[in-house]
């Protein structure tokens, strides 16, 4: 499993299944625990953590989501993520596959039922930050 690097981000929360941090200004990054699963619970968390950090600040920010560490993810939390991201917080999801099955998760998730905010996946986490932050600042 690939190591994500945290040392230099800021923790700001936490769920059942993953770690929530304050990567810069207007990015955040959900790291899911390695190997977990991802249901309609979980995802009513990670969209609960994030909007509970961002609301009090009145920032919008990019989320970074790294899909690698998911071992399964239900059609239930497909939908929660389609339907309960706010767009005036959530400028929108950065998804970071770098193999093949993370990949295919988060092209599945895109491709079935896009999220309400701008969705897309990358290869690397220094091409995803770049996408939210552009994102994070466009009105």
């Amino acid at each position: 499993m690939p190591t994500i690097e945290t040392a230099g981000w800021a923790k700001i929360g936490q769920s059942t299944n993953a770690d929530f941090f304050e990567v810069e200004e207007r990015v955040i990054a959900v790291v899911p625990f390695d190997r977990c699963d991802d249901n309609e619970r979980t995802a009513q968390e990670s969209i609960r953590v994030q909007l509970d950090y961002l609301r009090p600040l009145k920032r919008r920010a990019g989320v970074l989501v790294f899909m690698d560490r998911i071992l399964t993810q239900s059609a239930a939390a497909r939908e929660v993520y389609r339907v309960e991201p706010d767009p005036a917080l959530q400028a929108c999801f950065a998804l970071v596959g770098g193999t093949m099955f993370g990949r295919a998760v988060g092209s599945f998730f895109i491709g079935i039922h896009p999220p309400r905010v701008p969705t897309r996946l990358f290869a690397t986490t220094e091409e995803a930050l770049a996408w939210a932050r552009l994102r994070a600042e466009a009105p």
